[in-house]
């Protein structure tokens, strides 16, 4: 009997190492219409697993142990009888929390996602690029010749970003926060500003220049980023909240006594928007399309993390690397 090896979440805990433990299932009979995968690649999400195994995700229910993580790619080895589109050794990409973090997974036809090989540039594709390219179109409503500014540029969801935004032929600001994401940013020939925040104030650039000329911000990070680019918003402007990194890394989000933030945008008819990649599932299949064509014909380049992790037990270390900010690109473990 073929086992799998899965790294499941076992408690809640604020560590990750304590919430949880690498444990081994057989892998179940498949129904009619299931498709067996073997995981060669999975995408490290280490802010959503740390919310997951510290119990602060509000739409989920967990029964423990859980297998976490959201997103792999692999090859089909088993098939149902009642399967008709899906052969074996087809490449597919799976997007479905709780799915990822193990060497098997069993997921319906339906959601098979093909794509032309398992490679991890086509992991950041999906769905890390997805949610790029939905968060531009719906809640950012980018358009051409706008000026956008960016924040963890150089990650995975940042690079996808500014490209897009490039195709646009918008000006764009990128901040990241080491020499080495400085130099990743310049080679996607996509930044008109690249800011380091070490080495440069980012409120204070902003004022100086980019004042009331933010035509989109798209921040992920929050507290001190989003509060400068807020400031600076231009006369419908957008601020478009796709992560809250630093908040997400305390024990509690901050409170402060201010006025709220109405007061600062009201004149401007700007907005804070929020976007939640799940919200939009049915232009997903239409976001993937446009990426797979973009990133085939080498008009988007996809960066993957140089950094090797091999195996089930380095998920935690990569999700330590991730939130330790040293990530350029994607992270991914090779199973």
């Amino acid at each position: 009997m073929k086992l799998n090896k899965q790294l499941v979440v076992k408690q809640f805990s604020s560590e990750i190492t304590i919430a949880s433990d690498v444990i081994e299932k057989p892998i179940p009979v498949l129904w009619e219409n299931d498709v067996l995968i073997k995981n060669i690649y999975v995408g490290i999400n280490a802010l959503y697993d740390r919310e997951l195994y510290q119990g602060r995700v509000p739409y989920i229910d967990i029964d423990l142990p859980y297998v976490f993580g959201v997103e792999a790619v692999g090859v089909v080895i088993e098939v149902g009888k009642n399967v008709k589109n899906v052969a074996l050794g087809q490449a597919v990409s799976t997007v479905k929390v709780g799915t990822a973090y193990q060497e098997y997974q069993i997921i319906k036809q339906e959601d098979v996602i093909k794509i032309p090989e398992a490679t991890p540039e086509y992991l950041t594709l999906n769905p890390t690029g997805v949610s790029a390219y939905l968060a531009l179109k719906n809640v950012a409503e980018l358009k051409d010749g706008e000026i956008i500014i960016v924040s963890a540029a150089a990650g995975g969801l940042g690079h996808i970003v500014v490209q897009l935004a490039k195709h646009k032929k918008c000006h764009v600001v990128a901040i990241c926060g080491t020499k080495e994401k400085v130099e990743l940013l310049k080679s996607l020939n996509s930044c008109d500003r690249i800011i380091n925040y070490k080495e440069e104030k980012i409120a204070e650039v902003l004022s100086k220049e980019y004042s009331n000329k933010i035509d989109v911000g798209f921040d992920s990070v929050g507290t001190y980023m989003f509060d400068a680019f807020l400031q600076n918003l231009a006369p419908l402007g957008r601020l478009v909240v796709s992560g809250l990194a630093t908040e997400l890394n305390a024990p509690y989000f901050e409170k402060r006594e201010a006025t709220r933030v109405y007061e600062s945008i009201y004149w401007k008819g700007a907005s804070v928007r929020c976007f939640m990649n799940h919200l939009y599932r049915e232009q997903h299949q239409e976001a993937r399309n446009y990426l797979f064509d973009l990133y085939q014909k080498g008009e988007l380049r996809v960066k993957v993390d140089q950094t090797t992790f091999s195996g089930i037990e380095s998920i935690i270390e990569a999700s330590e690397y991730l939130l330790a900010g040293k990530s350029c690109g994607k992270v991914v473990v090779r199973l």
